[in-house]
């Protein structure tokens, strides 16, 4: 951070302390663009220094922006697997949660005090409410396993809801595979009977 926010700062060309400087601030500005999205990169590409990229991303992203937290609601709340795999319903969900985080100001505790909970809490009802919106926006084929997770006692974790629905459609991919439709097989005798007539003449 204390490249980034100029606490220490830029020598001088003629300083002992510049090359060394710019190899350290050459690494950061390295760390902050491989972190980004592409077309985020692409507009603070000729900064010079990374707390260039920092103050850029601070005017942009750092303030809170009710448009944009309310656009965000909206999409988390409309966002649905809709056939996709688990993973990238799952990968977009999270997208959007950071990006909303990210805008949005949550109360935090100031007491500094070790047995203050409210911290805990606060985390806790985000996680409860993230996991709602991932199940509700689930196919209708992981109604079972939906409810499995809503009867569960406590309710888990998001991480463990998505991992237990993950491993509830690689079983049901796995049994489709396996599956072989009356068709399939009928038609598999047929060209049996077939090569052996064709054989037989």
């Amino acid at each position: 951070m204390d490249f980034v926010d100029r606490t220490i700062r830029k020598p001088e060309t003629a300083s002992s302390e510049y090359k060394p400087w710019m190899r350290c601030d050459a690494m950061i500005k390295g760390w902050l663009t491989a972190a980004m999205e592409k077309n985020i990169r692409d507009n603070v590409k000729y900064a010079i220094t990374s707390s260039e990229i920092w103050a850029d991303l601070r005017e942009r992203f750092g303030k809170e922006s009710a448009p944009r937290a309310y656009e965000l609601k909206q999409k988390i709340a409309t966002t649905r697997q809709d056939g996709t795999s688990v993973s990238m319903y799952y990968t977009r969900l999270r997208a959007l949660w950071d990006e909303s985080q990210s805008i949005q100001s949550f109360p935090r505790c100031s007491c500094n005090k070790c047995t203050c909970e409210l911290d805990k809490k606060i985390m806790e009802h985000l996680e409860k409410e993230r996991l709602y919106e991932f199940l509700l926006g689930l196919d209708n084929e992981f109604s079972v396993i939906k409810t499995q997770i809503l009867a569960t006692k406590p309710i888990p974790t998001l991480g463990v809801a998505y991992h237990m629905v993950a491993e509830d459609e690689r079983h049901r991919i796995i049994s489709n595979e396996n599956r072989v439709t009356p068709e399939a097989a009928a038609f598999k005798m047929f060209q049996k009977r077939g090569g052996n007539l064709e054989q037989s003449k």
